[in-house]
């Protein structure tokens, strides 16, 4: 969370940048921590959802798109679920050839 913080207020884009991949990298790691634990929600899947909105703010679609599914193979709470589908659709209408993989 600091991370993010820090790259929203980073003046510098190339600084944003380092700082919002830096807090994907931690958020991604904490996510796959609680990957096989499907019955502690609404945990793993907030985690999943944060990281994939961290994904897609570094532009990084294929990773926003992996962490989305993965947050969504449990069984998360109704606004989390809807959520993660949301964040879906805009990485499919971002890149239309990731709906087909």
């Amino acid at each position: 969370m600091e991370c993010t913080q820090e790259a929203v207020l980073a003046q510098d884009p190339a600084v944003a940048r380092d700082l919002f991949r830096r807090a994907l990298e931690l958020e991604r790691r904490a996510a796959e921590v609680w990957e096989e634990t499907r019955d502690e929600e609404p945990t793993r899947s907030i985690l999943y959802r944060s990281a994939a909105a961290l994904a897609w703010s570094c532009q990084d679609y294929a990773e926003a798109e992996r962490l989305a599914r993965k947050g969504l193979e449990g069984r998360p709470p109704n606004n989390t679920a809807r959520e993660l589908d949301e964040l879906l659709e805009k990485v499919y209408r971002k890149v239309p050839s990731l709906r087909a993989s």
